[in-house]
Protein backbone atom coordinates (compact mmCIF):
# COMPACT_ATOMS: atom_id res chain seq x y z
CA UNK A 1 0.00 0.00 0.00
CA UNK A 2 1.05 3.67 -0.91
CA UNK A 3 2.36 5.52 2.13
CA UNK A 4 -0.29 8.64 2.41
CA UNK A 5 0.98 11.86 1.86
CA UNK A 6 1.55 14.99 4.70
CA UNK A 7 -1.59 16.38 3.48
CA UNK A 8 -3.54 13.11 3.33
CA UNK A 9 -2.32 12.79 7.04
CA UNK A 10 -3.01 15.45 8.57
CA UNK A 11 -6.50 15.63 6.68
CA UNK A 12 -7.32 12.24 8.55
CA UNK A 13 -5.75 13.73 11.85
CA UNK A 14 -8.08 16.27 11.88
CA UNK A 15 -11.26 13.54 10.83
CA UNK A 16 -10.60 12.17 14.16
CA UNK A 17 -10.14 16.03 16.09
CA UNK A 18 -12.89 17.78 14.77
CA UNK A 19 -15.45 17.47 16.99
CA UNK A 20 -13.18 18.43 19.92
CA UNK A 21 -11.50 21.08 17.77
CA UNK A 22 -15.24 22.27 17.11
CA UNK A 23 -15.53 22.72 20.76
CA UNK A 24 -12.33 24.28 21.69
CA UNK A 25 -12.07 26.82 19.16
CA UNK A 26 -15.84 27.70 19.40
CA UNK A 27 -14.90 31.02 20.95
CA UNK A 28 -12.22 33.17 18.44
CA UNK A 29 -9.56 34.87 19.18
CA UNK A 30 -9.86 38.30 18.99
CA UNK A 31 -7.48 39.34 16.12
CA UNK A 32 -9.53 36.49 14.29
CA UNK A 33 -12.76 38.74 14.62
CA UNK A 34 -11.03 41.83 14.25
CA UNK A 35 -10.03 40.16 10.37
CA UNK A 36 -13.61 39.25 9.42
CA UNK A 37 -14.46 42.57 10.67
CA UNK A 38 -12.18 44.28 7.63
CA UNK A 39 -12.63 41.15 5.13
CA UNK A 40 -16.55 41.68 5.56
CA UNK A 41 -16.29 45.95 5.28
CA UNK A 42 -13.98 45.69 2.62
CA UNK A 43 -16.61 43.39 0.43
CA UNK A 44 -19.70 44.67 1.61
CA UNK A 45 -23.25 42.67 1.95
CA UNK A 46 -24.32 40.41 -0.99
CA UNK A 47 -20.26 39.19 -1.47
CA UNK A 48 -19.85 35.93 -2.48
CA UNK A 49 -16.96 34.32 -0.89
CA UNK A 50 -15.79 30.96 -1.40
CA UNK A 51 -14.28 29.52 2.07
CA UNK A 52 -11.76 26.42 2.21
CA UNK A 53 -11.25 24.46 4.88
CA UNK A 54 -14.45 25.88 6.60
CA UNK A 55 -13.60 23.66 9.68
CA UNK A 56 -16.31 23.87 12.15
CA UNK A 57 -17.88 26.55 9.97
CA UNK A 58 -17.39 29.42 12.87
CA UNK A 59 -15.51 32.22 10.61
CA UNK A 60 -18.94 30.93 8.06
CA UNK A 61 -21.31 31.82 10.46
CA UNK A 62 -19.59 35.08 11.42
CA UNK A 63 -19.15 36.37 7.68
CA UNK A 64 -23.28 35.30 7.05
CA UNK A 65 -24.55 37.47 9.62
CA UNK A 66 -22.64 40.30 8.14
CA UNK A 67 -24.66 39.33 5.14
CA UNK A 68 -21.92 38.03 2.91
CA UNK A 69 -22.92 34.06 0.97
CA UNK A 70 -20.34 31.80 1.65
CA UNK A 71 -19.88 28.64 0.24
CA UNK A 72 -18.49 26.36 2.65
CA UNK A 73 -16.36 23.18 1.86
CA UNK A 74 -13.41 20.88 3.52
CA UNK A 75 -11.59 18.21 2.71
CA UNK A 76 -12.16 16.53 5.92
CA UNK A 77 -14.90 14.32 6.56
CA UNK A 78 -14.57 14.84 10.40
CA UNK A 79 -15.53 18.49 10.34
CA UNK A 80 -18.03 18.35 7.05
CA UNK A 81 -20.28 16.39 9.67
CA UNK A 82 -19.58 18.60 12.42
CA UNK A 83 -20.91 21.38 10.01
CA UNK A 84 -24.12 19.35 8.23
CA UNK A 85 -24.93 18.17 11.77
CA UNK A 86 -25.31 21.91 12.90
CA UNK A 87 -27.65 22.38 9.33
CA UNK A 88 -24.67 24.29 7.10
CA UNK A 89 -24.59 23.22 3.62
CA UNK A 90 -20.75 22.26 3.40
CA UNK A 91 -19.23 20.61 0.04
CA UNK A 92 -15.69 18.24 -0.43
CA UNK A 93 -13.15 20.86 -2.09
CA UNK A 94 -8.96 20.00 -2.47
CA UNK A 95 -7.20 23.54 -2.11
CA UNK A 96 -4.35 21.95 -4.43
CA UNK A 97 -6.29 20.21 -6.78
CA UNK A 98 -10.11 20.93 -7.04
CA UNK A 99 -12.06 23.26 -9.58
CA UNK A 100 -12.18 26.40 -7.04
CA UNK A 101 -15.06 27.73 -9.26
CA UNK A 102 -15.67 32.01 -9.12
CA UNK A 103 -15.10 34.17 -9.97
CA UNK A 104 -15.55 35.24 -6.28
CA UNK A 105 -15.20 38.41 -4.66
CA UNK A 106 -13.55 37.01 -1.56
CA UNK A 107 -12.17 33.52 -0.83
CA UNK A 108 -11.15 32.48 2.37
CA UNK A 109 -8.57 30.34 4.35
CA UNK A 110 -7.93 30.79 7.57
CA UNK A 111 -5.43 28.08 9.44
CA UNK A 112 -4.52 26.04 6.30
CA UNK A 113 -1.67 27.46 4.23
CA UNK A 114 0.36 25.92 7.33
CA UNK A 115 -0.30 22.60 6.08
CA UNK A 116 0.78 22.99 2.14
CA UNK A 117 3.92 21.45 1.09
CA UNK A 118 6.52 24.91 0.60
CA UNK A 119 7.28 23.07 -3.37
CA UNK A 120 3.27 23.84 -3.75
CA UNK A 121 2.41 26.73 -2.42
CA UNK A 122 3.03 28.81 -5.52
CA UNK A 123 0.83 26.81 -7.40
CA UNK A 124 -2.02 27.23 -4.88
CA UNK A 125 -2.03 30.83 -4.63
CA UNK A 126 -2.18 31.44 -8.44
CA UNK A 127 -4.77 29.16 -8.48
CA UNK A 128 -6.82 31.42 -5.36
CA UNK A 129 -5.80 34.58 -7.52
CA UNK A 130 -7.14 33.23 -10.68
CA UNK A 131 -10.32 32.00 -8.49
CA UNK A 132 -10.68 35.56 -7.72
CA UNK A 133 -12.56 38.61 -9.74
CA UNK A 134 -10.29 41.39 -10.08
CA UNK A 135 -11.03 43.47 -6.67
CA UNK A 136 -11.28 40.91 -4.90
CA UNK A 137 -9.98 39.74 -1.71
CA UNK A 138 -8.38 36.95 -0.06
CA UNK A 139 -7.86 36.26 3.96
CA UNK A 140 -5.59 34.11 5.09
CA UNK A 141 -2.86 33.06 7.65
CA UNK A 142 0.28 31.59 8.32
CA UNK A 143 2.51 30.36 10.87
CA UNK A 144 6.08 32.27 11.10
CA UNK A 145 9.50 31.24 11.65
CA UNK A 146 11.41 28.61 9.27
CA UNK A 147 11.39 25.19 8.13
CA UNK A 148 8.88 23.10 9.45
CA UNK A 149 7.79 20.99 12.07
CA UNK A 150 5.22 18.16 13.37
CA UNK A 151 2.84 18.74 15.95
CA UNK A 152 0.86 15.93 17.53
CA UNK A 153 -2.77 16.38 18.57
CA UNK A 154 -4.29 15.37 21.68
CA UNK A 155 -6.45 12.32 19.44
CA UNK A 156 -2.91 11.49 18.21
CA UNK A 157 -3.14 12.36 15.01
CA UNK A 158 0.01 13.84 13.33
CA UNK A 159 -0.49 17.54 11.81
CA UNK A 160 2.60 18.79 9.41
CA UNK A 161 3.27 22.84 9.92
CA UNK A 162 5.57 24.74 7.18
CA UNK A 163 6.55 27.53 8.50
CA UNK A 164 7.35 31.26 6.57
CA UNK A 165 9.25 34.28 6.59
CA UNK A 166 6.99 36.78 6.31
CA UNK A 167 8.90 38.94 3.97
CA UNK A 168 9.08 35.31 1.94
CA UNK A 169 5.52 34.67 2.35
CA UNK A 170 4.43 38.15 0.92
CA UNK A 171 6.97 37.95 -2.13
CA UNK A 172 5.44 35.18 -2.89
CA UNK A 173 2.37 36.59 -2.62
CA UNK A 174 3.40 39.79 -4.77
CA UNK A 175 4.98 38.06 -7.46
CA UNK A 176 1.33 35.68 -8.33
CA UNK A 177 -0.19 39.12 -8.83
CA UNK A 178 -1.85 39.65 -4.83
CA UNK A 179 -1.57 43.45 -2.78
CA UNK A 180 -1.95 43.25 0.70
CA UNK A 181 -4.22 45.46 2.20
CA UNK A 182 -4.34 44.44 5.82
CA UNK A 183 -1.96 42.31 8.16
CA UNK A 184 -1.62 42.05 11.45
CA UNK A 185 1.11 39.72 13.59
CA UNK A 186 0.39 38.24 17.06
CA UNK A 187 1.49 35.15 19.51
CA UNK A 188 -0.78 32.07 19.22
CA UNK A 189 -0.61 29.48 21.49
CA UNK A 190 2.56 27.28 19.69
CA UNK A 191 4.09 29.91 17.84
CA UNK A 192 4.00 33.60 16.06
CA UNK A 193 0.96 34.16 12.99
CA UNK A 194 0.29 36.24 10.59
CA UNK A 195 -2.93 36.72 9.40
CA UNK A 196 -3.62 39.30 6.15
CA UNK A 197 -6.09 40.75 3.39
CA UNK A 198 -4.65 40.51 0.07
CA UNK A 199 -5.87 42.05 -3.49
CA UNK A 200 -5.72 41.09 -6.01
CA UNK A 201 -5.75 44.48 -8.52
Amino acid sequence: MTEPSRNRRTVAAYDDYAEKYAEVTRDRLPIGDEALAHFADALGPGARVLEVASGPGWDADELERRGLHVRRTDLSEGFIAVQRRRGKVVEPLDLVSDDLGGPWEGLMALYVLQHIERGGMEGVIRRIVAALRPGGLFLTSFQEGEGEWRQTGSEGGTYTMICWRPADMLDLMAGCGLEVDWSHSFEGDEARWTILIARRP
